[in-house]
């Protein structure tokens, strides 16, 4: 009896052994497509917006806005959105500001607010939210962002 369990038990424990190996990398492939790892789009944004009080983000097709209750006269938000080049190529990208009194730009600089980039490939990048001295508390950032 003894010695029929002991290779049953042996195959079992290599099943379960190949199991513990093969699953995680199968499920890895299919979150990276469901991720958009994998995409044809020209870019990918990931909103930061929830580590901002009273912001909120807001899309329709291509174009994005920001909504936010300003807490001093001139006031910036660093790094609400993250923009990612997933291609396999340097792509250009520009921000189109809709806005008067609100500047998006690309990076952390205030000094230097970029409205036009090249992010290399698999690369990313910060999009940053300046708003200027307005007598409105509530401001609103209308933008697109082009590929050039």
């Amino acid at each position: 009896m003894k010695s029929l369990l002991n290779p049953f038990l042996n195959s079992l424990a290599v099943l379960m052994l190949v199991g513990l190996i093969a699953a995680p990398i199968y499920f890895a492939q299919n979150f990276a497509q469901v991720a958009g790892v994998k995409t044809q789009e020209s870019y990918l944004l990931v909103s930061q917006i929830a580590k901002f009080p009273g912001m909120t983000l807001t899309q329709s097709a291509q174009n994005y806005s920001i909504t936010f209750t300003k807490f001093a006269t001139k006031q910036a938000y660093l790094a609400t959105l993250i923009l990612n080049n997933p291609t396999n190529m340097a792509q250009s990208y520009e921000i189109v500001n809709k806005s008067e009194g609100i500047t998006v730009f690309f990076g952390e600089d205030l000094k230097n607010l970029e409205t036009k980039i090249s992010i290399p490939s698999q690369a990313s990048v910060p999009i940053s939210v300046l708003s200027q001295d307005t007598s409105s508390s509530s401001q609103n950032a209308a933008f697109n962002i082009r590929v050039n």
